[in-house]
């Protein structure tokens, strides 16, 4: 498994990092389980920066509901400090030098820069739905 350092682009770090998820003989395509989807789902899910997104957003949206002020505008706006705060998170990692090893970091850093804008666009749809099939 060592040997694999010899191939460019893969270094004693990454193979360090998956050596118990490595596997060596015949290459078959690998199929993505709805099982690793839960599984990363959960991990995007338990993720603390993505918690405190989300309970203030849901805060925000229960004022809304409860005051009957108009929240969504700083609802999204949560979601898009969400992103840059991913993004941010993605890139304290990244090293130029090593774009290959460092992808992984930035890729965690993407998960909550979408998570977090999904949630609050998602939050601001259902609001003016609700404020929609209110007033009619």
């Amino acid at each position: 498994m060592d040997e694999l350092t010899r191939v460019d682009g893969i270094s004693k770090k990454i193979i360090s990092t998956n050596r118990a998820t490595l596997r060596l003989g015949i290459c078959t395509k690998a199929k993505k389980t709805t099982e690793s989807s839960l599984s990363s789902l959960k991990n995007v899910l338990i993720d603390p920066v993505n918690i405190t997104f989300v309970v203030l957003m849901f805060i925000l949206t229960f004022l809304e509901l409860k005051t009957k002020k108009d929240l969504k505008s700083q609802i999204v706006s949560m979601g898009v400090l969400g992103t840059f705060v991913g993004i941010f998170i993605g890139l304290q990692a990244f090293d130029p030098n090593d774009i290959t090893n460092s992808v992984n970091d930035i890729l965690v850093g993407l998960k909550t820069a979408f998570f977090t804008s999904i949630v609050g666009m998602s939050l601001s749809t259902i609001l003016s739905l609700i404020e929609k099939f209110k007033n009619e």
